[in-house]
């Protein structure tokens, strides 16, 4: 798929405070991963609905859907660690199935060693029977960003766990990757990726923020590394790859609206959720005043799945 040039787009971004890309049409169908692939799967996953969600945590997310308003919030992430029956965080999953969300669950484990020796290849079987047992779409990531916490072989290897013991119809399984490496560290945020992976995954994700502080913004704002996720996706030989936003957050109304028209407008977005954590917990968090307009108003758009809490 052809791409805005990622320096133009920088320039804009800097310039503007606001990445424009060409608004898709809304349709009323659910997006499907990979579902084909060349121009016709391009128009598919344009005219598919995005899946717009929240990250938060579970003793706030009561009062973080009251701020927001639950219409049109369709996932909400999950962090889990790895446990033997299978179970990890089941109460929090089946909140969100129960609400009609899709969980997007990132798992961690207590040892990687002994995850690629294959020490837990038993917990990996029962996590995929347990989600089964939901009978929902969900989707599966093993240990979310990465960078500074794995070495990328063992990172690829338990990726492949994953694949082969986690994998199936309604798991979906693909990586929440650094998303700031696409900026000026490319190499090392291909090195946890593979052809392999890259064509076994069902989704590539990214975590995205905008840098700089309250006080002084940054001008990288969260909505850029979809373009150069897509980019960088196109360049490997996946142009049709969806493109998942893990996390994303700024510190101004601008920014949250960047973002959000990035997951709405792109094609190969299938989901994109903030992240609104409490005060304290992130610099960017919670979202409030124009920020949480601006979210409201992405969740709000046509071009976003409203199925939940409507």
């Amino acid at each position: 798929m052809k791409r805005v040039c990622v320096s133009l787009v920088a320039g804009i971004t800097a310039a503007t405070g606001l990445l424009t890309i060409p608004t898709a049409p809304a349709q009323s169908a659910t997006s499907v991963p990979n579902a084909g692939k060349g121009p016709a799967a391009a128009a598919a996953a344009s005219a598919a609905k995005k899946i717009v969600g929240m990250s938060a945590p579970a003793d706030l997310w009561g009062q973080r859907i009251k701020e927001v308003g639950s219409c049109g919030v369709e996932a909400r992430r999950v962090f889990a660690s790895l446990q033997s029956n299978g179970r990890s965080q089941s109460t929090l999953i089946e909140q969100a199935v129960d609400s009609g969300m899709m969980p997007v669950i990132s798992y961690k484990v207590p040892d990687v060693e002994t995850l690629n020796d294959g020490g837990y290849d038993s917990w990996l079987k029962a996590t995929r029977t347990y989600l089964d047992s939901l009978d929902t779409p969900v989707t599966v990531t093993f240990w979310h960003e990465p960078y500074g916490d794995l070495d990328p072989a063992d990172f690829r290897a338990g990726s492949q766990k994953f694949l082969d013991l986690v994998k199936s119809a309604d798991i979906k399984v693909g990586p929440i990757l650094n998303g700031w490496l696409l900026d000026n560290k490319v190499a090392d945020f291909a090195s946890f990726t593979s052809k392999s992976l890259l064509t076994q995954w069902d989704f590539v994700a990214v975590d995205s923020y905008q840098n700089g502080t309250a006080e002084n913004p940054g001008t990288r704002l969260p909505a850029r590394a979809i373009p150069l996720l897509a980019t960088w996706l196109d360049n490997q030989g996946f142009p049709d790859k969806q493109i998942g936003i893990g996390e994303y957050n700024g510190f101004t109304g601008s920014a949250i609206k960047a973002a959000g028209e990035a997951v709405l407008s792109t094609p190969e977005v299938w989901f994109g959720l903030a992240w609104n954590s409490a005060a304290g917990d992130s610099k960017y968090a919670p979202l409030t005043g124009d920020r949480l307009t601006e979210y409201q108003n992405t969740k709000a758009d046509t071009r976003a799945a409203r199925d939940t809490g409507c």
